[in-house]
């Protein structure tokens, strides 16, 4: 061949090749990685591994209807969900002392939509007028102008709700509203309690109004207890479970006063529980910092081994009672307050909202569309128990919760908590000696009280630990051979083997799962194990079922793992 002619073979190579090795680079980034039976001796060719997340669940998982409250038009996009807010003012029931006109409730009820309501009933424009005339000692008290709920300007004016004559006549209300047995239809879902304030949503506030006319700790919790008797009078004790309080679980601020926050502590979250109530609470957008330590709620910090981990208790009262609410609003990601719905965002706050398990999340904005799988996913599985779960899960993080230290300073707090992963009925926990573990993949967002967080845990091989421990909640599986797939979502940083190694039904504590092959390509990517005889009888170590192995060459980063049921549990 003519030396010209080589070397245009020879340059047009060099020109190829790297176009060549970048096509088949882009080709495995951009499609799943199925495995071929050539590498049947490392992988197994039934596992398939996809990049990022994956939300899959079996056909069998639908949506449980009015799993979400919407604060418009219900979204074609999900068509099993009907469930509507009907707000209205106390105005507007009770025009006249003595006269009710219940025609707005009425009317919703007629309509094929479930629906739940919110009564405005303490600000002023909200009121009867013919109350201050009535009763002319009873004096608004000022807290901030607002936008309400009906696009009216108010001057933020509200009327103390403990006043003798407001309370009595409110009480009247009750009574009519228990006349028309509205408590018991089934189109009325939940109602908001106790109203108050901006929006209708209940605060321990005016502690110094209250303090200049006498009023104790102790004469709050006696009005707040008689409300809340009144309206469990009005919807029958049978229906207490649709009184959603919009209070806390969490010791008031009571406006900055130790000495009443202190004395009212969880009392009026505690009393609503005892009496059957539901509860809503609200910014999960917030997911570092809201809902961590709650013990009445069913959620409280503990200290194992030196890392605080978040523990849900599925036999509270609230958490235990299949009828009761645990509502959570989400309306705040996409405006001033969070400025930020990326997909990062909207992720963990769906999970919080699960590890909590809300069964009722109030969406505002149609900022869904930026996740439409993840949204699909939080739609299949909100409201689910460990009975009729499809999956178990655990992120594996720290976050950062510095409520504590906002909440607390007064108590002696020094710093906000390190929160160690969501999970929900999985669990990881360090293990001796080889199962200690490293939080890794540090994420810093620009919003506010979710600013900290390491979004993964990694194994730490130089130190001797090659192991991520895994303990599936007994009441999800224990015993028989369950037909599961376990997902994990890892880093792919290297080019190592690993696998899992699992508690099976046929005798084994660890037995081998099919080997994963890394590649190298520095990218988040969800592998599914197909597993056919798992029976997690907690027989590995520290009473485990499932541990993930590094190999114990390199170290893997992971940061979610899910237990997946294939088939479907008996009603």
């Amino acid at each position: 061949m003519p030396k010209k002619a080589k070397q245009f073979f020879s340059d047009l190579i060099l020109v190829i090749l790297p176009i060549i090795l970048l096509l088949l680079i882009f080709s495995k980034l951009a499609n799943p990685t199925m495995i071929t039976p050539s590498d049947q001796s490392v992988t197994d060719p039934s596992e398939q591994q996809i990049t990022e997340d994956d939300w899959w669940l079996p056909e069998w998982v639908k949506p449980f209807p009015d799993v979400i409250g919407f604060y418009g038009p219900n979204p074609n996009d999900v068509p099993e969900q009907t469930l509507k807010l009907v707000t209205f003012r106390w105005r507007d029931v009770n025009p006249q002392e003595g006269v009710y006109d219940w025609s707005i409730l009425e009317n919703a009820l007629k309509q094929p939509e479930n629906i739940y309501i919110r009564m405005e009933n303490s600000d002023v424009i909200h009121c009867p007028e013919w109350l201050s005339k009535k009763y002319p000692d009873l004096k608004p008290i000022e807290i901030s102008t607002y936008r309400d709920n009906f696009d009216v300007d108010s001057k933020g004016l509200f009327y103390p709700m403990w006043h003798p004559g407001f309370k009595e006549e409110f009480k009247n209300l009750l009574k009519s509203f228990k006349e028309y047995k509205f408590g018991s239809h089934p189109h009325l879902k939940f109602a908001y309690i106790p109203g108050a304030w901006q929006s209708g949503e209940f605060d321990i506030t005016f502690v110094k109004d209250m303090k200049a006319i006498g009023m104790t700790p102790k004469d709050f919790l006696q009005w707040f207890k008689e409300m809340i008797d009144a309206y469990v009078d009005a919807f029958g004790k049978e229906n207490a479970y649709k009184l959603m309080y919009t209070g806390q679980d969490v010791i008031p601020l009571a406006d900055g006063d130790v000495e009443w926050r202190q004395a009212i502590g969880r009392e009026p979250f505690r009393y609503v529980i005892e009496q059957g109530g539901s509860t809503r609470f609200g910014l999960l957008e917030k997911y570092n910092f809201r809902m961590t330590d709650m013990p009445i709620y069913g959620i409280q910090v503990e200290n194992i081994g030196g890392i605080r981990y978040m523990i849900t208790d599925d036999n509270s009262l609230l958490i235990a009672d299949p009828k009761r609410f645990i509502g959570s609003e989400s309306e705040e990601i996409d405006n001033e307050n969070i400025p930020v719905s990326t997909y990062y965002q909207l992720k963990m706050s769906a999970l919080k909202n699960l590890q909590v398990r809300s069964n009722v999340v109030f969406l505002g904005k149609d900022i869904w569309n930026q996740a439409p799988e993840l949204h699909q996913y939080m739609l299949k599985t909100l409201g689910r128990n460990y009975r009729n779960s499809p999956d178990a899960w655990c992120a594996l993080r720290e976050g950062k919760d510095v409520y504590q230290l906002w909440s607390r300073a007064d108590l002696g707090e020094q710093d906000g908590w390190w929160i160690r992963n969501f999970e929900r009925w999985l669990f990881q926990r360090e293990v001796e000696p080889d199962g200690h573990t490293v939080r890794t993949y540090y994420v810093k967002t620009p919003v506010k009280y979710n600013e900290e967080n390491y979004e993964a845990l990694r194994t730490d091989t130089k130190n001797g630990s090659n192991y991520i421990y895994f303990t599936v909640d007994d009441k999800f599986i224990k015993g028989g051979s369950n037909n599961i797939q376990i997902k994990v979502t890892y880093l792919d940083d290297n080019t190592s083997t690993w696998w899992i190694e699992y508690d099976a039904s046929t005798g084994e504590p660890y037995k081998t799962s099919s080997v994963i092959k890394n590649e190298g390509l520095g990218i988040w990517k969800t592998v599914t194990f197909q597993i056919n005889d798992a029976t997690f009888l907690n027989r590995q170590r520290n009473n485990n079922d499932f541990r993930i192995y590094n190999g114990g060459k390199e170290d893997i980063s992971v940061r979610f793992v899910r237990v997946i049921k294939l088939d479907q549990p008996a009603a």
